[in-house]
């Protein structure tokens, strides 16, 4: 119980640090609301006419950009930054000398860090999605929520493994914002956060679903929306949890070469 509690409250600290950002936040949060909406007007343009394009209708389209943005807001976070900052500023130093491993440490930090962040998200994507209410399928078979929830819950960790993983670019360069930026980019075309992947070739779906990053929203979404079975998406779980064990296991072996690194320059 001792154990739970020091790592909850690492939770709490960071939390309690993050409400002073709050409007920070806020604003960010405007930003990509106001991104959101733009992609629903150009969808609600281009469906102007009627019909269905690649197996979806305007309703399904309108519901694959709002749940999908809930869930991309759900499991997100800005980890790679921090763990980049710590290692570029010397920070990391401390935190090699104490006996909680940093990986853990930073984990539960971001947990908390990410806290109120997810807390505005959340609220005003329901908000949006209220809004269009008339436009978004609503599901609630049991099953397929049960489903639904493991499949982000596994997707919020792989992100967090994902993002550590990116910021450990910083034992080898400091000039890591161009290629945070680039895998950024990636991530969200093979999620299918620009538009559904189905759109594309079928091979661009066979590698989202092979890949972690359709999990954060496209995988999730063609659930909901009944456009794959419970089959798939047991398979999809099983994919997820066997890239977290290999992000795991890199994450081990590209960690102690960069500490190696890192101690050997004496910092």
């Amino acid at each position: 119980m001792g154990v739970i509690k020091k790592h909850l409250t690492i939770t709490k600290i960071a939390w309690q640090r993050a409400l002073t950002y709050r409007f920070t936040v806020l604003a960010h949060r405007l930003g990509e609301l106001g991104e959101m909406l733009v992609l629903i007007l150009m969808w609600a343009a281009i469906y102007s006419g009627g019909g269905v394009i690649k197996g979806y209708s305007y309703r399904e389209m309108i519901t694959y950009i709002l749940l999908g943005n809930l869930i991309n807001v759900v499991v997100r976070n800005w980890l790679s930054s921090v763990v980049s900052r710590d290692i570029a500023d010397g920070t990391l130093s401390q935190f090699l000398v104490k006996p909680m491993p940093y990986l853990r440490y930073i984990l539960f930090r971001e947990v908390g860090r990410i806290s109120v962040a997810f807390a505005f998200s959340v609220v005003s994507s329901l908000l949006v999605i209220f809004f269009f209410t008339r436009y978004f399928i609503i599901n609630t078979a049991p099953l397929m929520l049960a489903a639904l929830a493991a499949i982000i819950l596994l997707a919020f960790v792989t992100e967090l493994l994902l993002s550590f993983l990116v910021g450990l670019i910083a034992f080898w360069t400091t000039e890591v914002d161009g290629i945070y930026a680039t895998i950024d980019r990636l991530k969200k075309f093979f999620a299918g956060g620009y538009f559904p992947i189905s759109l594309l070739p079928p091979v661009f779906v066979k590698a989202s679903f092979l890949l972690p990053f359709g999990y954060s929203f496209f995988v999730p979404v063609q659930l909901y929306l009944g456009k794959i079975g419970i089959e798939t998406a047991a398979l999809g779980i099983l994919i997820q949890l066997f890239w977290l064990a290999l992000l795991y296991g890199i994450i081990q072996l590209v960690w102690n070469r960069g500490i190696k690194k890192y101690e050997g320059v004496g910092i």
